[in-house]
């Protein structure tokens, strides 16, 4: 008796294989895609947390806006401002220009650095090939020196600008086009140390490659950013990362780098990620719904497989109540068939995700599948669930089958 459910299962092969593929894929569906959609997020605000700062300095007029702008932004100006009205609690500040470029036919968020400050925004990774874009700052040193004019007197804290078109080849000659790149980036465009590449108008070359986890996946000269991504000016960035002193209060140092500028907006690095999850956290709602809807179908094929199988089992349940099979005993088979077909199927859906995960890392590698235990544990809480729910009406209909009414028809 305690090996029927599997013995009907096994009699049924081509069905039962079929069902538990069902829910296997269903499965997979609400891990891989759950997790590729928060993977990728979380991945982003990794990169973001990596970053050697504790504060975010932007325009106010971006409100939560933040996640998805760039080019001008500040002035550079504010960088003088907040570490001379703040020098007891600022240790540094770092202007940064983005601007999205398109690399290995996706957009990527270049990000522009002065390479005497690239290592705060890259978590302590150093670079495995090549070397740093513009190692002596030689190359911005020559775009401030051609588009900026000296300061009319020494309590200027910036320079004023100067219109004036400089030459391209001038400019990659004294390394103002070279780039770093990280690992993800190098894989997918197949981008190697040297390598000259065609982007937003202009030939690039890769300087170095930088493991991934860094703030971007693509790094410039500041100022070559600010000139050739932005308005042709290097006066203004995107925005500031601001490093505090030991023992500075986060929250209470933001309230103060606040009243800088009435133009300014000031936020702990961490509150990024809410930001990101705020702003793009409707895509989960989208997921969870196909999820919903994927599951429903495969546990109404469950139920119909049952369904069917009860009816074809007819005579069979019938001996077995001749026999002094009681009710519960017909339900509990029909039960124990559909949690071994269900624990089938949920057991190749997790293995199907992990798999799907590798592959995405392969031949996807700008995104990110993250398998969590709370999603695991989900997928196996709602495959149980679902399990129990389809079968409660094909048990019902077998407990019901009457013995002498059964063996007349046959």
């Amino acid at each position: 008796m305690a090996y029927l459910p599997l013995a009907n299962i096994w009699h049924y092969k081509l069905r039962s294989m079929l069902s538990a593929l069902g829910i296997g894929i269903s499965i997979c569906m609400m891990i891989t895609l759950s997790g590729f959609a928060s993977g990728t997020l979380f991945e982003i605000s990794d990169r973001w947390e990596a970053v050697d700062a504790d504060l975010i300095v932007y325009p106010r007029e971006w409100g939560d806006n933040l996640t998805t702008m760039s080019g001008v932004g500040l002035s550079d100006k504010y960088v003088q401002i907040i570490q001379a009205k703040h020098g007891d609690i600022v240790k540094h500040a770092v202007p940064v220009f983005l601007s999205p470029v398109k690399f290995a036919g996706q957009d990527q968020v270049v990000v522009g650095v002065d390479s005497s400050q690239w290592a705060t925004l890259t978590g302590g990774r150093k670079i495995t090939e090549g070397r740093l874009f513009d190692p002596q700052g030689e190359a911005s040193k020559w775009i401030e020196q051609q588009l900026l004019a000296p300061a009319s007197e020494p309590s200027d804290v910036q320079n004023e600008e100067v219109q004036q078109e400089l030459d391209k080849a001038e400019m990659a000659r004294r390394g103002a086009l070279e780039i770093v790149i990280d690992t993800r980036l190098a894989q997918k465009g197949k981008y190697t140390v040297g390598q000259k590449i065609q982007a937003a108008g202009h030939e690039w070359t890769v300087a170095g490659i930088v493991p991934a986890g860094a703030m971007g996946r693509v790094f410039l000269p500041r100022r070559t950013a600010q000139y050739l991504l932005g308005l042709h000016g290097i006066s203004k960035s995107t925005l500031i990362f601001v490093k505090l002193k030991p023992g500075v209060d986060a929250e209470s140092a933001a309230l103060s780098i606040r009243r800088a500028g009435p133009a300014l907006e000031v936020i702990p690095i961490k509150q990024y990620r809410q930001m990101l999850q705020a702003k793009y956290g409707v895509m989960f709602r989208y997921i969870d719904a196909v999820n919903v809807i994927a599951m429903i179908i495969a546990f109404l094929f469950i139920m119909v497989t049952l369904y069917m199988m009860v009816l074809q089992r007819t005579r069979e349940i019938a001996i077995l109540k001749s026999c002094g099979a009681s009710d519960w005993l017909i339900l509990r088979m029909v039960m124990e068939e559909s949690l071994i077909l269900t624990m089938a199927g949920t057991v190749f859906g997790i293995a199907l995700s992990f798999f799907a995960a590798e592959m995405v890392a392969i031949f996807l590698p700008l995104y990110t599948v993250t398998i969590t235990p709370t999603w695991l544990a989900i997928a196996v809480g709602t495959a149980l669930v679902g399990a129990i729910f389809s079968a409660i009406y094909p048990a019902w209909r077998a407990s019901r089958v009457d013995m002498v009414e059964a063996q007349t028809l046959e």
